[in-house]
């Protein structure tokens, strides 16, 4: 018994020794395709931050993102704790049909934040009212509040339903409330299944609940004439738990957006298109949208049956919602809050109609400055 517990205890020494001469050795990475994040690199050893405590955390932070085959372990530990019927996996619910949903709670969710940036919203709408210039707000509501009906047994989510009951107080007639019609018949379609984004369909709805409030009649999917770019897109979610026998989503567009003529500025610079296909070739699939979030994109239109200028102030959820409104609009402009820093409420004033379209997620999370020296009240 002594000779075997002693070869344990070597067996493990060998095997943790071999993995940090091999996490040593082997070149640091400084992006993970996978995770779509950049990693931690080697800590400097300062005096500073070995007393305030930070040289600790970034080694951590390093022997973590730079362990030699890491994501085997991450796949490794969740498929054993998908034996054992854990459906709690790094922050997703792992749902009973198959579907990997972010998990928010009550706790996790800022409603400070939430609010603070809800009446940013309020502020911007009662200052652009008085120049007659009309503001939609469309917040997405998450996949765990669409499909709460696939959710494990015990999930808990936060209280979207109080969310949106906030933003109806605050907003009024700004609302464009998304629920009805994205909690009906074929909520299994509207959120990808391996990533937090709505798909071409749900995106679909939401385009077809801004029409209505446009004024113009409600189309059907088939009307889209959607294409389907990818049949093999593993999203954000999937990152997290890399599952091998998760199945893949399709990223679908409206066929018209393919055909439609325009010229769009992203930052400042030109491009052909709002679709990089290189992306499809990619992990990040869903940058295939615009390749990813900018400060400021321009798209002006031509032969556009809509003559309209259209401001968006948006999250990563309108990459995926402007190519159905090419023909809707004479000339869009997005501005992402994340890295626009001028003047936003001022920009708006140059354009017949404002739009804010956020994901509700993101809405606890990322802060707004929307008017230069108004932050808002607690």
């Amino acid at each position: 018994m002594k000779i075997r517990n002693l070869i344990l205890i070597i067996g493990a020494a060998a095997f943790l020794c071999l993995l940090s001469i091999g996490t040593l050795i082997c070149p640091d990475r400084d992006f993970s395709e996978n995770e779509n994040r950049y990693l931690q690199g080697m800590p400097r050893l300062t005096f500073d931050k070995v007393l305030s405590g930070d040289f600790a955390e970034d080694a951590e932070g390093y022997l973590t993102d730079q362990i030699v085959f890491r994501e085997a372990w991450v796949a490794g530990k969740n498929l054993m704790e998908r034996a054992m019927g854990i459906q709690d996996m790094n922050g997703v619910y792992l749902c009973e049909d198959g579907r990997l949903v972010e998990r928010i709670t009550d706790a996790e969710y800022n409603w400070r934040q939430y609010k603070r940036n809800l009446q940013q919203i309020s502020l911007l709408t009662e200052e652009l009212n008085k120049d007659n210039i009309p503001v939609d707000v469309m917040m997405v509501p998450t996949a765990a509040y669409v499909c709460r009906d696939v959710l494990p047994e015990h999930a808990v989510r936060f209280d979207e339903d109080k969310a949106f009951t906030q933003a109806e107080v605050l907003l009024g007639d700004s609302m464009i409330d998304l629920r009805p019609q994205m909690t009906g018949e074929g909520a299994e379609k509207m959120f990808f299944r391996t990533d937090h984004h709505w798909t071409g369909y749900g995106t679909f709805l939401g385009y077809n609940a801004y029409r209505e409030r446009l004024g113009e009649a409600k189309l059907t999917w088939e009307d889209c004439r959607p294409e389907t770019l990818t049949e093999e897109f593993y999203g954000t979610l999937y990152s997290k738990v890399l599952l091998p026998s998760l199945t893949p989503d399709m990223i679908q567009i409206p066929a018209d957006a393919l055909d439609a003529e325009y010229t769009v500025m992203m930052d400042g610079e030109m491009h052909g298109s709002l679709f990089f296909r290189d992306f499809l070739d990619k992990k990040d699939k869903y940058a295939v949208y615009f390749g990813g979030n900018y400060a400021k994109v321009d798209i002006s239109m031509e032969n556009s049956r809509g003559s309209e200028d259209l401001l968006i102030i948006k999250d990563s959820f309108a990459n995926s919602f402007v190519p159905y409104l090419l023909d809707d609009f004479g000339y869009i402009t997005m501005v992402d809050t994340r890295f626009y820093r001028e003047d936003i409420s001022q920009l708006a004033k140059d354009y017949d109609r404002v739009l804010v379209l956020y994901g509700m997620a993101n809405m606890g999370q990322q802060r707004m400055v929307l008017l230069s020296g108004l932050t808002g009240g607690e």
